[in-house]
């Protein structure tokens, strides 16, 4: 426990250390303290001895601009840092006080630009998606049709030819019975004939040969028949309807690839532009219009996170 070095009486735990008397003092002391004292808490704030010079024993109460450091009071006046830009440590912990709110609404305005591009972004992929799925619907439906109708076509001229071929056998079929009925009466003729030589009376036999003859007169002796050519497609049709089928789908293809192009072309790509592009230099010129030193411009330009301040001869984070 570190006692407090002015409670009466019974030792209380001090609670606050004062930087100016270099004493310990309780929470009841410490209310009771001049405001103008500099009171931390030693967990929080530091040691006391990490905020003294190591050079001159003194309080680390001054800041030096050229040097980014924290400096005593004779370190500006006859040390090292004699004739530097020197200011209170106050002055200077207010100033980057205002460095940081800025830098903080920044980042803030930066993060805010990107969520909005983080929804944009959703916004591009669900519509991929969602063109994705409407085209594959659009040209299934669009090859569905393309196939129907071929397959339309080829019923069509299959069942052409069927009903030709139908047509034409029931044809063949009716002369093949008119035929059939000739033989039949020509074979009934020819058995009446012969039995008429079998005939001795002369009578009869000249009675009844008339009579046959006059059948046979009455009788139509033509016979019809008909020849079936040998039918195939033609070397020369194969080739024109394969031809016809290529420019077609070459013309296919070049439609598509309309599509496809507009598939390709349906991302846009941009730059967005942040809320603020944050600069560290032009915050220190629109808060503080002095220039500020060199050392200050190259920390600045590279990252204002990366930035840390020298105590004496010791380098912290801050």
């Amino acid at each position: 426990m570190n006692p407090c070095d002015f409670s009466l009486g019974k030792p209380q735990s001090a609670e606050k250390v004062c930087l100016n008397k270099e004493a310990s003092l309780s929470k009841h002391c410490s209310k009771n303290a001049q405001k103008d004292l500099s009171l931390v808490t030693p967990n929080a704030g530091g040691y006391p001895e990490e905020r003294r010079c190591r050079e001159h024993a003194k309080m680390l109460d001054c800041y030096c601009q050229d040097d980014l450091a924290c400096v005593c009071a004779m370190c500006s006046s006859v040390g090292s840092h004699k004739g530097h830009s020197i200011v209170a440590l106050k002055e200077e912990h207010d100033k980057q006080r205002v460095i940081l709110s800025l830098t903080m609404k920044s980042i803030q305005e930066n993060k805010n630009a990107v969520n909005k591009v983080l929804m944009h972004l959703q916004k591009s992929e669900d519509q991929i998606k969602y063109n994705k799925k409407s085209l594959t619907v659009q040209l299934s439906k669009l090859f569905q049709e393309i196939k129907s109708q071929v397959n339309q076509k080829e019923k069509q001229i299959l069942g052409d030819i069927q009903s030709n071929e139908e047509k034409q056998l029931a044809d063949i079929f009716a002369l093949k019975k008119k035929a059939e009925g000739k033989r039949d009466a020509a074979l009934h003729g020819l058995q009446e004939l012969q039995m008429l030589t079998k005939q001795a009376d002369a009578f009869r036999f000249l009675k009844d040969f008339q009579l046959a003859q006059e059948r046979i007169k009455k009788q139509n002796s033509s016979n019809e028949s008909v020849e079936v050519l040998t039918v195939h497609l033609d070397e020369s049709v194969i080739q024109d309807v394969r031809s016809h089928t290529e420019a077609y789908l070459s013309n296919l293809d070049n439609l598509m690839q309309v599509v496809h192009g507009k598939i390709i072309n349906q991302t846009q790509w941009c730059r967005a532009i942040p809320a603020a592009e944050f600069s560290l230099d032009d915050v220190v010129c629109e808060v503080f219009p002095s220039p500020p030193s060199p050392q200050t411009r190259k920390l600045s330009g590279t990252n204002s996170a990366a930035a840390h301040l020298t105590f004496g001869n010791m380098e912290q984070d801050p």
